[in-house]
Order: C-alpha cells, then sequence, then structure tokens
C-alpha cells in the first residue's frame, strides 16, 4: 500500500512519518524541497531508518555529506572528546588546536596551483559551502582590487547566500528576484562530455564571447565545480582544464575550484580537480568535510590568502573545535582506506550503469566518477523525462533506497564512502528494478 498526502509519497506503515512531514509543513519555511516523505530516526553506516521502523540503503548521503556513513564511531568519539573538553571558543580571536591540526591535514592533502610545500598554502574556516564560496570571491577580488568580474558556468550551483547566488545559474528559481553582485559576472556553458551538439569549448567562448565585453584585467576569477553538481553530475572534456589553467595564467586570472560536493574523496581523490592533472589557486569545501557536523573550509596560496590583514575577514563560528574535531577524524578515516573503495565500487558501479543504460531505452546517459556518479533519461523522442525521473525516485523510496535527482531529469549517485558491496548490489538492484517498473507503466 503507498500513501499520499499532501502531494509527497509515503511508505507504509507511515503513520509517524506523516505527523513529522504536517508539523514540518506548519513550522519550517516551504523554500525547503522534499522529494519523498521520509522522516529520520537512526542510521549507521550506509543503511538508515525511518521513524515507522522502515528500513533504507542511502545512496544520496545528505546530499553528499556523510562521507564515513551515518555515525561513524571514530567521528561520535572524535566530537564527544571535543564537547567534553569545550564547545566553543572563538578562532577569531584566540588560538585553538583543533583548527591548527585541520588546517596542517589540509595543508598535506589539498593540491594548490604554484605550492611546491604544504607551509605555501594557508586556510580559513566557514561554516557551510555557500560560506566557504563567498569568501574565495572575497578573496580573489581582495587579491587584485583592479579586478572585481567574475565568470562562471550555466548549470552551476554556488550556494544560495547574495555573492554565491550571483554565480549559481541551475535553477531559475533559487535567484529569482536577486540582483548580481557589484563587478558582474559573467556565465558561460558547461564543456560536458555526452552532450551531443551543445557548445562544449568553454575556454574558446571565453575567449571569443566574454572578453569580448571584459577585459581580461577585469576579471578577478575563474569558479567551476571540477564535476558539476546539481547541474547533472556532468564531467568535463578532458582538455578543459589544462586550457583553462592556461588561459587563466596568461591573463592573471585566479581558478577557484568549488569542491564543496565533490571533494573529500568523493571521487576517489580527495580532491576531484586532481583526475585532470591541474590545480587551482584557491579550493573551496564544505558538504562531506565533516562527515555531517557543519564546516566549511578554503584553502589557497599563502601569496593570495597571506594579503588578508586582521580583520579584513572572519566568522564567529568558523573553525568550532567540534566541527574541526570531526573533519580531522573523516580525512584520517578517509585516507586509511576509503579511496580505495571509493574507486573500486565505483568503477564497478558505472559498469553497471551503462549496463543498464543498454538494457533500458529510458536511460541515456551515465557519467561520473568514483562515487559522485549521474544518469540522465528522456522520452522516447530524446527529450528530458523529469517526471519518469521523478517517479523512478519515488520507486526508489517505495522500495527501500534513498535516491535524489539532479540536473533536469537525472538522478545522482552519491552515497556514503563506507558504502559495502552487498549494499551497493542490494541498491542497484532496487534502482534497476525502479526503472523498468516505470518504463512499464509509462512506455507500456
Amino acid at each position: 500500500m503507498v500513501t499520499v498526502e499532501n502531494g509527497f509519497v509515503f511508505r507504509e506503515p507511515s503513520e509517524k512519518s506523516r505527523d513529522v512531514m504536517r508539523r514540518d509543513v506548519k513550522s519550517i519555511s516551504p523554500s525547503y524541497t522534499r522529494s519523498y516523505g521520509f522522516a529520520i530516526s537512526h542510521g549507521k553506516g550506509s543503511e538508515v531508518w525511518d521513524v515507522d521502523g522502515n528500513r533504507y540503503i542511502d545512496f544520496a548521503a545528505g546530499i553528499a555529506v556523510l562521507a564515513t556513513g551515518y555515525s561513524h564511531p571514530r567521528v561520535v568519539e572524535a566530537v564527544k572528546t571535543q564537547a567534553e573538553k569545550y564547545f566553543h571558543i572563538g578562532s577569531t580571536d584566540f588560538f585553538c588546536p583543533q583548527p591548527v591540526r585541520l588546517a596542517e591535514k589540509l595543508q598535506q592533502v589539498v593540491p594548490i596551483h604554484n605550492a611546491t610545500n604544504p607551509d605555501d598554502k594557508l586556510t580559513y574556516f566557514a561554516n557551510s559551502g555557500t560560506e566557504s564560496v563567498e569568501t574565495a570571491l572575497k578573496l580573489a577580488r581582495y587579491y587584485d582590487n583592479k579586478r572585481s568580474h567574475l565568470i562562471a558556468f550555466y548549470g552551476a550551483f554556488h550556494g544560495r547566500t547574495m555573492g554565491s547566488l550571483s554565480l549559481t545559474a541551475s535553477k531559475y528559481t533559487q535567484r529569482a528576484g536577486y540582483d548580481y553582485i557589484p563587478g558582474g559576472v559573467s556565465h558561460v556553458p558547461y564543456p560536458a562530455r555526452n552532450e551531443g551538439d551543445k557548445w562544449t569549448d568553454a575556454v574558446a567562448f571565453i575567449e571569443k564571447f566574454v572578453f569580448k565585453k571584459v577585459s581580461p584585467k577585469e576579471v578577478a576569477a575563474v569558479i567551476v565545480e571540477p564535476i558539476q553538481g546539481e547541474g547533472g553530475y556532468l564531467v568535463p572534456h578532458d582538455d578543459f582544464f589544462p586550457r583553462l589553467r592556461e588561459l587563466c595564467d596568461k591573463h592573471g586570472i585566479l581558478i577557484i575550484a568549488d569542491e564543496i560536493q565533490s571533494g573529500v574523496g568523493r571521487t576517489g581523490t580527495f580532491t576531484a580537480l586532481e583526475h585532470f592533472g591541474v590545480s587551482a589557486d584557491i579550493v573551496c569545501l564544505a558538504k562531506g568535510l565533516g562527515s555531517g557536523i557543519p564546516i566549511g573550509a578554503v584553502v589557497a596560496h599563502k601569496d593570495i590568502m597571506g594579503k588578508w590583514i586582521p580583520g579584513a575577514h572572519a566568522s564567529t563560528f568558523g573553525g568550532n573545535p567540534i566541527a574541526c574535531a570531526a573533519a580531522n577524524e573523516t580525512i584520517s578515516i578517509i585516507e586509511e582506506s576509503l579511496l580505495d573503495n571509493v574507486n573500486t565500487l565505483g568503477s564497478y558501479t558505472y559498469d553497471r550503469l551503462t549496463k543498464f543504460m543498454g538494457d533500458h531505452p529510458s536511460m541515456t546517459r551515465v557519467d561520473g566518477k568514483g562515487f559522485m556518479i549521474g544518469m540522465d533519461f528522456t522520452d522516447a523522442d530524446g527529450k528530458p523525462a523529469p517526471d519518469f525521473r521523478n517517479e523512478v525516485v519515488n520507486k526508489c523510496y517505495l522500495k527501500g533506497l534513498l535516491t535524489l535527482g539532479c540536473g533536469t531529469s537525472g538522478i545522482r549517485f552519491s552515497p556514503p564512502l563506507v558504502l559495502t558491496r552487498e549494499l551497493l548490489e542490494e541498491g542497484l538492484d532496487i534502482l534497476e528494478h525502479a526503472i523498468a517498473e516505470t518504463e512499464e507503466e509509462m512506455f507500456g
């Protein structure tokens, strides 16, 4: 039996879940997007249970946040140990061991352009992805105050605060009614492979069109997702980043890599940009960094971030010791074992989803790296099929698999990095059955 209430599908039994939903819609902003009627009770590893006792496999990880899964015992212990000492000290005003330790770790694992030694890098701590992006924008414009223009990409999602919102170009509803930040932003097509006849030479587009209206000397930075997230889990052409690096170096333009969704081991390397053989001047991190504890970070070359003077930028809660403790343990766990797991199971998943595409005509694209893989669905005429995608997502939920959409008609594979082969197989079986049933119902 399936229950639909207030437009949400519920898996039975659902009395407690529906009660949470009813209270939610009466008390929480309607700006949040909810896909279906899941109301969490607790989780362990890559499995989660709702308040009615139904069990699920998680292929979404809280939007690519739960790097070490639900309540990893080592992260729990790290948080508990720090919480028993103190919750907060104010890293803007006092010295604190946890953020220092985390900054030193990030110096080791985050590649930065022209940084030959770890000491060539500096880190700023924020509380979220959008704060990290805001920091990067301010830093890039502070570095050369004669440059204020920014270049971003269509389909990008960089956050919802005013500066980052000017860069976001994923859905018009996200920025409706808000002007762009002073200095201006130019958007260009994202150079995704497997995009048919669409313009994919973004570097040529910048040179041919953007630099016709804005002098390169006015451009502070290009901000880009190494693999585009909300835009559809799109992977760029292999030559894009080397050519972009060459263009930016030629004109003294900084590259900001938004690794908020793609970073912290999700693609099988600590940062996704490592797959393309180049590095950015500024790197933004968040999501998976704290395994669910809110934290953001910006890592940059010391020649760039070192120009800031005391008071130029700060955050009361940035570098919170509990969040840093969670991040320190998260990085240790990822380095010890999870990158191999992501690469091995990610390759298997890519191959199996590619086989799905051969068996199911509704499925027309599979692309990604590691545990960041997207799949698209189209109708019989080859047009994007968001209704089909939404039905697959609902069916997965009803069968015990949590998924989330991305792009116009895609589904993302972004599970916890601790996902096991056994749970992966079970989840992929559910996904394929959901696709087959939806094809039968919609296409006959």
